[in-house]
């Protein structure tokens, strides 16, 4: 496999300088060309200088602390999304940008030191400027005004395009077809009689022109500087357009913040007239609510309420006491056998009964004393139980209004605690309602303050007017022109001057459709290729001379002896000459086959076997009048009536094809075709069989079943590619093993075929 390969780059290099020795004149010529037009670009060409500068984009500065944020960048900062510093490289090379610069500084008319070819841009050195005053239409077309200034005071104008050639004093206003002009006076230049040309076009036009040789890219990916890289003609003019783009950007950038700073103003503004009004509705609601409800302040009337909550209970309780103690007095009041004291301790807080009590055990004792004496018939015991009933039926009474008294004021009471239990109930919520409305009091009111915080530290952001980016490295132009760079252009030129000339050549072979090398072969077929047979110079001569040392005998001395290896030599062979179409050479290679194998001291036949249309006979010069295979065939002849002698060679016989007949397929398949090949390889070395072409006719398959091998002849130039095909079928389709290709009519000195030179050079000199 290494080997093969090996052999393929062979091939390969071989057939590559074999290509550029054929067609050398190409080369030649090519490179002339293209370092002629190298020499030309780099003399003609409008020389460029490399400007160059360098910007440092930052953000806002930031910090975890809000007040802090806002006072170095505004509440805008902090209200929009953080911009993303990596986007700021497509605002630097944004048309928009450029287009400011260009308008700023009138790009789109451009001043030149004479005209044509020999034209070099000026700057600010023009003894005039030219001024557009009135467009005339929407899109303007490049014009180029060639303006001499006559004196002092007076310039010419001309434009062949326009058919202008004007004469007019400085600052006049001059009508074109696409705008009115001024061309006044630059100050601090004096007038030069000097030819100058002015070209004026649109500012889209200029944009595009200035924008395809400008570019801005962050220096490193871990940074946020921008290099700037502009070529232009005019050093100087370049620095001040690269310097005023980087200004322009700065201004721009300030200007935007500025005005994202009084957008956010107006909305903190509006904000806080939002606020105010909630605020001062939330503040009313407050004050309405804490009227409706009497507060004061929640919690000390809270504690109040739990006070008089306890006190009306106490006194709830002390009352059903009294009531309590009021029950069981009376219940012994109104036992009349009941006679014993009743004590004053009891807490009773009433005057009448308080007195009446006393005056009851009072009697009681006094009876008590007056029963020593008395018995209870006495008169005197009877008056004093008389006075304890009445006392009784007092006391009673007063106990009974006592009672309802203490029954009314603990009714009072009782209303009195459920009435301030329901107040304390109702406390929670009131406070709960309380507390939203501080909430919502207080976060507007936080809202409100840190709003006009805010419009302050804003305005204050507002009145710092430097930009955050910066400026790293002002504008500056290279000392020579880094445009059109010499080496790049010839070193191309040269490489042009071999590829075109060598694409021309291998198009010319990939296009064409007839077989041109030995490649071309190799990729329609696998089939093996045994010989190629030079071209033959010598006019009218059909057979070689076999003595010569030309490249067409040498290729016929090849191709025998690879035969030699193919065949058994101990035997005789039969082989059979084809080809796809007539005219590529069957006829010639079996001939001058024959006739080689027979100067090697081979008995050789040649047989014609092309009924249809026969040309070996004439192209030997033999009588084709005479019988031959149709005779043998049709008649029965035997072969000594139709083989004779070949006029080259004692060894070499010929058996011609005899009349021509309809029926030529008819007549090869007949039984007389085996037995005359049989009775041939009876008598010699090599049967060779000039057979009709396979691409036409079917008879050349037929006679192959009876042959050892076959030759297909193909002829440089001539063969069409497609027809490799027909050889492929014929090795696949027909199962034909012994098939071999010879290529014929070969220019070994200009085609692409690899070969020994055939004895050029090297013997005797070639005929």
């Amino acid at each position: 496999m290494e080997t093969r390969l090996v052999k393929e780059n062979g091939n390969a290099i071989s057939n590559f300088l074999l290509q550029i020795k054929s067609h050398w004149y190409l080369f030649a010529i090519s490179f002339i060309v293209f370092l002629g037009l190298a020499f030309a670009y780099v003399t003609f060409a409008t020389k460029q200088y490399l400007v160059t500068s360098t910007i440092l984009l930052q953000q806002h500065p930031t910090t975890p602390d809000a007040s802090s944020q806002y006072a170095n960048g505004g509440v805008s900062s902090a209200l929009t999304v953080t911009d993303n510093i990596k986007n700021e490289g497509d605002v630097l090379r944004s048309r928009n940008l450029m287009k400011e610069v260009v308008r700023n500084m009138h790009l789109n008319i451009q001043y030149f030191y004479r005209s044509g070819l020999l034209a070099t841009e000026a700057f600010e050195e023009t003894p005039f400027i030219v001024n557009i005053s009135k467009n005339k239409v929407d899109s303007l077309q490049l014009r180029k005004y060639v303006i001499n200034v006559v004196d002092d005071n007076t310039i010419n104008i001309a434009n062949s395009d326009e058919d202008i050639n004007l004469k007019v004093p400085f600052g006049k206003m001059v009508s074109l077809p696409q705008y009115n002009i001024e061309i006044s006076k630059r100050p601090g230049v004096l007038p030069v009689k000097q030819e100058f040309s002015v070209n004026i076009m649109s500012e889209d036009d200029a944009v595009t022109g200035l924008l395809n040789n400008y570019d801005a890219e962050f220096t490193d990916k871990a940074t946020t500087t921008v290099e700037f890289t502009l070529y232009y003609p005019n050093s100087k003019k370049g620095e001040t357009i690269l310097q005023n783009l980087m200004n322009q950007y700065l201004a721009d950038n300030l200007a935007n913040r500025k005005r994202n700073i009084d957008s956010t103003i107006n909305f903190v503004n509006n904000r806080i007239a939002v606020v105010a009004e909630e605020l001062s509705g939330i503040e009313k609601n407050y004050q309405a609510f804490r009227s409706d409800n009497n507060i004061t302040d929640i919690d000390e009337q809270s504690k109040v309420l739990v006070g008089n909550a306890s006190i009306y209970a106490d006194r709830y309780q002390q009352q059903q006491v009294q009531l309590s103690i009021i029950q069981s007095l009376k219940n012994r009041l109104s036992d009349p056998g009941n006679k014993e004291v009743i004590p004053s301790s009891l807490s009773i807080q009433n005057t009448s009964f308080a007195t009446g009590l006393a005056q009851y055990n009072n009697l009681i004792n006094e009876r008590e004393k007056s029963k020593l004496s008395y018995t209870d018939s006495n008169p005197v015991i009877q008056n004093i139980d008389q006075q304890i009933q009445l006392a009784r039926r007092n006391l009673l009474q007063s106990i009974d209004s006592y009672a309802k008294e203490i029954e009314l004021t603990s009714a009072g009471s009782n209303n009195q605690n459920n009435i301030v239990n329901n107040t304390i109930k109702a406390v929670p919520g009131k406070q709960r309602a309380l507390g939203d409305f501080a909430r919502q009091q207080e976060l507007k009111q936080q809202l409100y303050v840190y709003l006009l915080q805010k419009r302050e530290e804003t305005a204050m952001a507002k009145a710092a007017d430097m930009p955050y980016s910066r400026v790293v490295d002002n504008a500056k132009s290279s000392k020579s022109p880094a445009k059109p760079i010499k080496p790049i252009i010839y070193v191309m030129s040269f490489f042009l001057g071999f590829i075109v000339p060598l694409g021309y050549v291998n198009s010319k072979s990939l296009f064409a459709k007839k077989i041109n090398s030995e490649a071309d072969i190799e990729k329609q077929t696998d089939v093996l290729v045994i010989g190629k047979i030079g071209h033959n110079n010598s006019s009218g001569k059909y057979l070689v001379d076999i003595n010569s040392r030309s490249p067409v005998t040498e290729s016929f001395r090849t191709l025998r002896t690879k035969l030699r290896g193919l065949l058994d030599n101990d035997q005789s062979s039969v082989i059979m000459i084809t080809s796809s179409v007539e005219g590529e050479g069957k006829t010639f290679l079996t001939s001058n086959l024959g006739s080689t194998l027979a100067m090697s001291g081979k008995s050789v036949v040649l047989v014609e076997l092309d009924l249809r249309k026969p040309r070996l006979s004439g192209f030997l010069g033999l009588d084709t009048t005479k019988a031959g295979f149709t005779n043998y065939v049709m008649e029965e002849l035997p072969i000594s009536k139709i083989i004779r002698p070949s006029q080259f060679d004692e060894n070499c016989f010929v058996i011609s094809s005899g009349p021509v007949v309809a029926n030529a397929s008819e007549l090869l398949l007949s039984d007389r075709l085996p037995e005359l090949i049989a009775e041939l390889r009876s008598k010699f070395d090599f049967v060779l069989i000039d057979s009709p072409p396979v691409g036409l006719v079917s008879d050349a398959l037929v006679i192959q079943k009876h042959v050892d091998m076959t030759i297909f002849v193909c002829r440089h130039n001539y063969t069409d590619k497609n027809q490799m095909e027909i050889l492929n079928d014929i090795k696949t389709k027909d199962n034909v093993d012994n098939l071999y290709l010879v290529i014929n009519d070969v220019d070994f000195s200009s085609s692409g075929y690899s070969g020994y030179g055939y004895g050029m050079g090297y013997g005797d000199k070639v005929n």
